[in-house]
């Protein structure tokens, strides 16, 4: 028990060197195929839990994970769109030229949705950015859900840790049910466009 507190009031020492280690974190979790392996929702929710002991102040410690998370994808946004605007022209791309094309029409009807929700499906978090970049979905309107999903991201899962943290089972069953919602609902919207595309021709 002494340990703990000891490590506890050690962190309580160091907030700065923390709250950069929550942004650090968070933006690696979001940030192009790197995310893929880096458990920053779990971090996150745990950083609520230290916030909630005093360890650290709640509101910074959302600051700090939602600008990581929200500066990671407007990086792999870009990323995308200096890969795709260097690259188009390469016989590579010209292949699947018919398949960018979906892309570019689906991110037209749907990017805001695919953006928003994909931010709670730890699987697609770090590859839906970088393929709005890719297929080119409006600049302003990829900003808009980003930043917007990235707010109430880091309030969640920060404010879960906060609230429950002491619940860890209770925490990772609710999250891996919600990312299981999220995937299914947009697995739906694919496969809906998917159907109306060849309908259509």
């Amino acid at each position: 028990m002494n340990e703990i507190l000891t490590f506890l009031e050690s962190l309580k020492n160091n907030q700065l060197l923390v709250y950069c280690l929550v942004f650090t974190v968070s933006f690696l979790e979001s940030f192009a195929f790197l995310g893929e392996f880096v458990p920053g929702a779990v971090f996150s929710v745990g950083s609520g839990y230290l916030a909630s002991k005093g360890v650290l102040n709640i509101y910074i410690t959302i600051l700090s994970a939602v600008l990581g998370a929200v500066l990671a994808d407007i990086a792999s946004f870009y990323i995308a769109v200096w890969f795709y605007d260097d690259l188009k022209d390469k016989t590579i791309l010209k292949r699947y030229e018919r398949v960018i094309k979906k892309g570019v029409e689906f991110f037209k009807k749907h990017g805001g949705k695919s953006v928003f929700l994909g931010r709670f499906v730890g699987a697609l978090r770090p590859i839906v950015p970088f393929l709005a970049g890719v297929f080119k979905m409006n600049r302003f309107q990829f900003l808009f859900w980003a930043v917007t999903s990235g707010i109430l991201w880091g309030v969640a899962y920060v404010g879960t840790g906060y609230f429950f943290g002491s619940k860890w089972q209770y925490i990772s069953h609710i999250l891996s049910r919600v990312n299981t919602v999220v995937l299914l609902i947009l697995l739906v919207i694919v496969v809906l466009y998917v159907l109306r595309s060849k309908r259509n021709g």
